[in-house]
């Protein structure tokens, strides 16, 4: 009985993960998605010795690039591959966020906090079966957060250099990872103007030797970029392009991103009302300035993360899911302790058990994606009009048909399509949205992506007719690239492949464009004539 107190925390702990890794085991082979389709060939580029921007542009940091590569390198170049390393980061996500709640709350408390983050990073609210770069992020900040409170406790100057670096990680793999960066910036100068009288010369020391660190890994990879020929490419993408597009977003479109996506958290919501019960008690409690101070702290620069775009897409709310577990949480552990004191041992576990049917009744909302769905039928559901599981057919088909040194060029924004075929695009955009929407470098673009394609000369060209594929803005710029692809395909390809959608048919041969309607063609697929 005593060996089960002592150790009853690991032992939920360890059901905790085990939850998590039976969802998401049942679904390793799932269909990528763009964002993940874009990683995985950048990491598959990296792992042929490739850097990145050379090949493929993109307004995304290098760091989820090289992760998505280890994780191939190590699990394979498979999309099970990908997903079981993600398994991974989020298990260890959930892990730091226990770790993180022992600091705050009684060990319940902090078990309930892992078991809220691992409930909602599964959720579909958040897109959280598919690999997206904020969970990376949230890995490297959560380790950073517990190894700055680490080094505050020692004293230890290589404390503050690690934690830096891992908050230059969460930057790497995403620009909005930066925000938690100034998080533990915010936590250095509260602790120094917290002591008595300040000590300012040792904190400006600490605060020294943590922007080092968090300046190392920057310097490291621009280093590893310039040194590989890629840093104008980079900087063009990831700081010029990247500042222009953080601006398009006016903030009636962001409202009205943000209403949907509140609309669509149904009873993941509950966390969220939970949570503001957590800060509201937490912000009244007494004597406690420094948790008062870390818990508003972490939610206020989460929210800094998720907004400064207003593209309130569903997956950047992983940023919040900490400081949300962690509040949702910090509302049952408050109730605990006011009941502490009464006679009844059951009145004394009546928040726990609260929470504990809370979890088991929005898990069972979920049931059907973390228990029932196959893989096919999980991304049918969830993307329902994107119909990613047609991809790794046509990269298949694609894998058996053309020379291992083909080239392709993929006219629409999937580039999970070359990774499923492992073969290399002729051009660097890898995405279509830039090539059609109003912005100021869309003639530049959409003449470097036409001449890098005919100078390429592709062997196959896939051709997405799908808006989700392209959002023009307005329609008539996609007309345009319409009316290119027409006249370069006539005069040197030949029609090879059909897609329907819905439902799924895949025609293959010269006579497919005459055995499938127009308004049916979902993915059409060229072969160059000249190919033997």
């Amino acid at each position: 009985m005593k060996s089960w107190r002592n150790h009853w925390p690991a032992l939920w702990l360890l059901l905790i993960l085990a939850f998590v890794a039976v969802a998401r085991i049942r679904l390793l082979s799932l269909p990528l998605e763009r964002d993940e389709g874009e990683y995985a060939y950048a990491g598959q580029l990296m792992l042929e010795g490739v850097p990145p921007y050379r090949l493929m542009y993109n307004m995304k940091m290098p760091g989820i690039y090289a992760a998505y590569a280890l994780g191939m390198a190590l699990f394979g170049r498979s999309a099970a591959g990908i997903h079981f390393a993600f398994m991974l980061v989020n298990l260890g996500c959930v892990v730091l966020v226990y770790f993180l709640g022992r600091r705050f709350l009684q060990p319940a408390g902090a078990l309930a906090a892992a078991a809220a983050f691992a409930l909602l990073s599964l959720s579909p609210g958040v897109q959280g079966l598919n690999a997206h770069a904020t969970h990376f992020v949230v890995l490297a900040a959560l380790g950073a957060t517990l190894a700055l409170l680490r080094a505050q406790e020692r004293g230890r100057l290589a404390g503050f250099f690690l934690s830096g670096a891992l908050f230059g990680v969460a930057f790497l793999m995403k620009q909005p990872g930066g925000a938690f960066a100034f998080f533990g910036l915010a936590l250095l100068l509260w602790a120094a103007a917290r002591q008595s009288p300040p000590a300012w010369k040792a904190h400006g020391v600490r605060l020294g030797t943590f922007a080092a660190g968090a300046a190392a890994p920057l310097l490291l990879t621009a280093l590893l970029l310039w040194r590989a020929g890629v840093w104008t490419t980079f900087w063009r993408w990831t700081v010029t392009y990247a500042g222009l597009h953080a601006t398009v977003a006016s903030w009636p479109f962001g409202r009205a991103m943000l209403a949907g996506y509140l609309g669509r958290l149904h009873w993941d919501g509950w966390f969220w009302v939970l949570a503001a019960a957590g800060l509201a008690g937490a912000l009244a409690q007494k004597n406690r300035a420094d948790e008062k101070f870390f818990l508003l702290a972490l939610l206020l620069f989460s929210a800094a993360a998720v907004c400064p775009t207003f593209h309130f897409t569903d997956h950047y709310f992983v940023l919040m899911l900490p400081a949300v577990a962690l509040l949702a949480a910090k509302a049952f552990d408050m109730a605990a302790a006011r009941l502490a004191s009464m006679p009844l041992a059951m009145i004394h576990w009546a928040p726990w058990l609260l929470f504990a049917f809370s979890w088991a009744g929005v898990a069972w909302t979920h049931r059907g994606v973390f228990f029932e769905w196959t893989p096919a039928e999980t991304a049918a559901r969830l993307y329902p009009v994107n119909n990613f599981q047609v991809y790794p057919v046509i990269g298949a088909y694609l894998g058996r048909h053309a020379s291992p040194a083909a080239k392709i060029a993929v006219l629409g924004s999937e580039p999970e399509l070359m990774f499923y075929a492992h073969r290399r695009s002729v051009t660097g955009y890898i995405y279509m949205y830039d090539l059609v929407q109003e912005q100021p470098f869309r003639e530049v673009m959409d003449g470097e992506m036409i001449h890098e394609v005919e100078q390429g000369r592709p062997d196959y060209i896939v051709f997405v007719n799908l808006t989700l594929s392209w959002r023009p803005d307005p329609p008539e710029n996609l007309q345009t690239m319409q009316r290119w692809l027409e006249d370069y395909t006539d005069r040197l390809y030949k029609p090879y492949g059909v897609v329907t959608f819905p439902p799924n048919l895949y025609v293959w041969g010269p006579d497919c464009l005459r055995r499938v309607p127009p308004d049916h063609r979902f993915v059409t697929l060229f072969e160059r004539k000249d190919l033997p």
